[in-house]
């Protein structure tokens, strides 16, 4: 087996200082991001549906169109 890859100590450090902050920061900018990250894949989904819904609503309407068509008598 494999051992895990481990992270030189100077490159933590500079992921650390760039990253910044206290742990609770970190923590509050996690959560924020999470939040962010779902509020947007419900809007997403959202308008995906509306969009599946209205593709479906506009194909039984002319289907519903052709149907009636072919029913009137010819003159």
């Amino acid at each position: 087996m494999t051992e895990p890859v481990r992270v030189p100590s100077v490159v933590e450090a500079l992921i650390r200082a760039v990253a910044g902050g206290s742990e609770e920061e970190r923590d509050q900018r996690a959560s924020t991001f999470a939040r962010g990250l779902a509020l947007g894949a419900l809007v997403g989904a959202a308008i995906a549906g509306s969009t599946i819904w209205q593709r479906r609503l506009a194909k039984r309407s002319g289907d519903r169109a052709t149907i009636s068509d072919s029913s009137e008598a010819p003159r």
